[in-house]
């Protein structure tokens, strides 16, 4: 028998979906970088590969 997360015996695993409501954006150009599976809206702050957004950082961590 296998239990799922809520705990009932019930509810495989597989048939839990998660959808990717979390945002993982450039906090320099505020460019989407990536979505995540999280179970609310969540933003996440990053740095994008851009050279601009690296050096603009840079500079600003002087």
């Amino acid at each position: 028998m296998r239990v799922g997360i809520s705990g009932t015996a019930h509810v495989e695993l597989a048939a839990i979906q998660r959808f990717d409501l979390g945002i993982l954006i450039c906090k320099s150009c505020n460019e989407v970088i990536a979505t995540l599976p999280t179970d609310r809206y969540v933003k996440f702050y990053g740095l994008c590969k851009n050279m601009t957004c690296i050096e603009k950082n840079k500079e600003a961590n002087k």
